[in-house]
């Protein structure tokens, strides 16, 4: 009985991790329905809270390829842009994705105007030999780096644009996870626990 008690438990601890995606898509979706905030007035540290911003600005320093960003499956880079803001800050922007063939194409340069989602860095579980650096193609971003690059105090978040110029697509700011996976997972462990505890019981009658 106690055996059959862990599939429970881990339904349990299914569903829950299931409330919280959902919560957090939620949160997301309700950003998303506010209107746009300009990124100079949050304090410098603030935290990225998925909300919609825009900024003025110009490009400052080598931008990043960020690799191994698939879309829908296929390989490319994620374009990083430093820019600097009027308050002496910089932000990384996120221009977009491109495909892996099309990653050393010439592009147009960015608009001063910016509107996009003040998004977490990218974060990255990176193998030896990873290259995490401020500029060029890199495997993952190294802010600390970046900021002493710069000469500038370095925002703490990405703004993802949700418009972007040809041939880059907008990077899909909204989290990929699905809650229903997790639901899914905790009525499979639900069902194989209740089958558990059916069968203990079951011997049990026929042993006692």
């Amino acid at each position: 009985m106690l055996l059959a008690g862990l599939p429970c438990f881990l339904s349990v601890w299914q569903w829950q991790r299931g409330e919280v995606r959902a919560a957090q898509l939620a949160a997301f979706d309700a950003a998303g329905r506010r209107p746009a905030t300009a990124l100079l007035a949050r304090p410098l540290p603030a935290a990225p809270d998925t909300s919609q911003v825009r900024l003025h600005g110009y490009a400052v320093g080598a931008p990043m390829l960020l690799a191994n960003s698939l879309r829908d499956g296929r390989p490319g880079v994620r374009l990083l842009v430093p820019v600097a803001l009027a308050d002496g800050s910089a932000v990384l922007v996120d221009r977009g994705w491109l495909a892996e063939a099309q990653a050393g194409v010439r592009l147009p340069p960015l608009p001063a105007e910016l509107d996009g989602r003040w998004m977490p860095l990218p974060q990255r579980f990176t193998l030896p030999g990873a290259v995490s650096g401020a500029g060029g193609r890199v495997d993952a971003v190294d802010p600390v780096q970046l900021a002493k690059r710069l000469g500038r105090p370095l925002r703490a978040g990405v703004v993802v644009l949700g418009q972007t110029t040809t041939p880059l697509q907008p990077w899909p700011a909204r989290p990929p996870f699905d809650p229903r996976r997790h639901y899914g997972y905790a009525l499979q462990w639900l069902l194989l626990g209740l089958c558990l505890i059916t069968g203990s019981v079951l011997l049990w009658r026929r042993s006692s």
